[in-house]
């Protein structure tokens, strides 16, 4: 019997919605620190949750032979690539536009395009596709790592390792008092990766890999470390109390037991196209409809949301009609 991942599909749908309200940000005006902290919070746990799904998922169809796994995550990292250029190039018009309002000579543009594209991910009203690079970096390493007969242990030790550099020239640009050495390394590397986020997505993807490769943490211990999460982040470090706190909400959705029904592979892939769709909703609203671009608020968050939902649902409806179609053919040819 095939596995099924409810809980997965059903929170990847939630996250997405959370991934709208933070870049459209329906609390704009909210006043309370408290709502503000949550809503910030639970942000912060949206991307994480998305990588350790994907390295989950990925563990869970990779085989068990290393030329399996070898395989799987080449068709994988070409597949993602594919994406990637796809939704740049479907992005490419508000790229354009951004470089013109930024008023920068063409071969400036041209260069910043290149080092966006190719080691930040981040270009102008397109900024979520850096979730598609780190996955595109992940999966690169990985493969190498597989080629040369590695196993989880050293994917899980290169996430760590990619992560401490992110933090650590994260730490060098907030920081003057730091050797000349260090300095100038800081700034070369924020000159091509800017804050570095494109080396997160490894790490929790091979956290995802490991929960299920080693096996899953208990309902119990999920919640107290949800609760040590929280409590690491505001007392001691809010980078670490975010990886605890992504990591055993992770935990958490994994216990919970959900009864089989279509509707959550439905779910799923809205999830994907609605996270994809959203900032072309809402630079088409702000842009074209209510011509205030980038406009914050309620109705920013209503419109994209609906708007992303009703084409991802033509997409999904428009892409099962194709596959009908292509079947029938294909029976009436035999």
């Amino acid at each position: 019997m095939k596995e099924k991942f409810n809980s997965i599909d059903l929170f990847k749908f939630l996250m997405a919605i959370v991934v709208v309200a933070f870049h459209t940000n329906p609390f704009v005006h909210c006043k309370s620190t408290l709502v503000n902290e949550i809503v910030i919070m639970i942000a912060d746990m949206s991307v994480p949750f998305f990588f350790m799904a994907s390295g989950y998922l990925l563990a869970v169809r990779w085989g068990d032979t290393r030329q399996q796994r070898e395989q799987y995550i080449q068709k994988t990292l070409l597949s993602t690539m594919r994406l990637y250029v796809t939704w740049t190039l479907l992005s490419l018009p508000l790229t354009i536009y951004g470089y013109i309002m930024s008023g920068n000579g063409i071969i400036s543009c041209i260069v910043s395009y290149i080092k966006y594209f190719l080691f930040v991910g981040k270009l102008y009203n397109s900024y979520h596709l850096w979730y598609l690079l780190a996955m595109i970096y992940a999966f690169l390493a990985m493969w190498i790592l597989i080629h040369w007969g590695k196993g989880v242990g050293s994917i899980l030790a290169t996430g760590v390792f990619f992560y401490a550099v992110y933090l650590l020239f994260g730490w060098n640009m907030q920081n003057d008092n730091v050797n000349d050495l260090l300095a100038a390394a800081g700034k070369v590397f924020y000159f091509v990766f800017n804050s570095g986020n494109v080396l997160t997505g490894m790490l929790y993807m091979s956290i995802g890999i490991c929960i299920r490769e080693r096996g899953r943490v208990s309902l119990e211990i999920s919640i107290v470390g949800i609760a040590a999460g929280i409590l690491v982040r505001y007392s001691l470090s809010q980078e670490l109390g975010n990886i605890l706190l992504s990591v055993m909400l992770f935990a958490l959705i994994l216990n919970i037991k959900l009864k089989d029904n279509a509707g959550y592979i439905i779910l799923r892939s809205l999830s994907k196209y609605i996270y994809l769709l959203h900032l072309l909703c809402f630079s088409f609203y702000t842009f074209i409809i209510i011509r205030q671009p980038n406009k914050l608020g309620i109705d920013s968050f209503i419109v994209t949301f609906t708007l992303a939902t009703v084409i991802s649902a033509a997409v999904i409806y428009g892409k099962g009609f194709l596959k009908r179609k292509v079947k029938e053919e294909h029976r009436d040819n035999c």
